[in-house]
């Protein structure tokens, strides 16, 4: 298992990349959260401490890339280069 940035969770889109060419990282999933949608990687070493690493930015690298559309997610992993992805949406409570 290889961390994130700093021993976290989280990766840049680089990190991801090379991690997907290693076969570390094989698909994705979009999970919709209060405030968007957040991309998480899964694959043989796409865990630290228990949990997926996430998607993050070079402009906030300690919190996860917030995309406001699903579509946006969708490009943002198909640009990273994988083709399986699974999306989740939680429900809202009205």
């Amino acid at each position: 298992m290889i961390s994130g940035i700093n021993g976290t969770n989280l990766v840049l889109e680089a990190m991801v990349k090379l991690r997907i060419e290693k076969g570390m990282i094989d698909r994705a999933g979009i999970v919709r959260g209060e405030h968007g949608y957040i991309v998480q990687f899964y694959g043989r070493a796409a865990e630290w401490n228990g949990e997926p690493v996430v998607l993050c930015s070079a402009r906030n690298p300690y919190e996860p890339r917030q995309f406001k559309s699903l579509d946006g997610a969708v490009s943002q992993v198909s640009r990273i280069g994988l083709d399986k992805l699974t999306i989740t949406a939680e429900s809202s409570t009205a």
